[in-house]
């Protein structure tokens, strides 16, 4: 959940979890990673026909072209995800990841915190960021996307940026680091996984297209 610029997250005390509750389920979290590796070759008709239409023999294969070709076939706002990666330096799997995480690719998500849209933003980081329509997946995702950069600038760690973007840089600032809120070390490894993930399917797709290539 993207907060407020120098604002912490409004963690009571008495609606944290016990520390016990801090032992992250990992096992559930490698079960998100395990189908990765029995995914078809291809996941959309789309995806297919972009490797095996023979009018696209002459295209010149590479990571980044396979990528980009997932991303907008076979991930939800994919197109916009990867665009607003590329502009503000940031892995396109990341963003995937931080936007399945926080709204499951839900636009019009609202949380019990007022978060919004695909990648949880606060109304006042919203304002600050000057998003007109945070339910707009473009304006949403852009935006997020920004704040993330900034986060990633300040604290010069990927895994403290997204603390500061789930628990509020007030909190980072406070705790020195990583907050010990088991629901933002609970963020940060499920979008971990979850990028690991997405880099994962990238991969296979591009190895099988490669693969595919040589038999023509």
């Amino acid at each position: 959940m993207a907060v407020l610029v120098g604002i912490p997250i409004a963690f009571a005390i008495a609606d944290l979890p016990t520390m016990k509750a801090m032992n992250l389920n990992f096992t559930a979290l490698r079960r998100e990673v395990a189908p990765a590796r029995t995914l078809p070759i291809f996941t959309t008709p789309a995806m297919k026909n972009q490797f095996l239409t023979p009018g696209t023999a002459a295209t010149v294969m590479s990571l980044d072209v396979v990528k980009e070709q997932y991303f907008r076939t076979s991930v939800p706002y994919g197109d916009i995800i990867y665009r607003e990666a590329r502009r503000n330096d940031l892995r396109p799997e990341l963003v995937a990841a931080m936007v399945h995480t926080e709204s499951d690719f839900r636009p019009r998500l609202v949380s019990n915190r007022s978060a919004q849209g695909l990648m949880q933003i606060v109304p006042e980081t919203a304002r600050l960021l000057g998003i007109a329509n945070p339910f707009d997946p473009e304006q949403n995702i852009a935006a997020g996307t920004k704040y993330f950069r900034y986060l990633l600038n300040r604290f010069e760690n990927e895994n403290v940026a997204l603390a500061a973007y789930n628990a509020g840089e007030g909190n980072v600032e406070r705790f020195g680091g990583i907050p010990p809120f088991p629901e933002t070390r609970d963020y940060i490894a499920r979008v971990n996984v979850r990028e690991h993930r997405y880099r994962e399917r990238v991969q296979n797709t591009y190895m099988a297209s490669l693969r595919l290539r040589a038999l023509h």
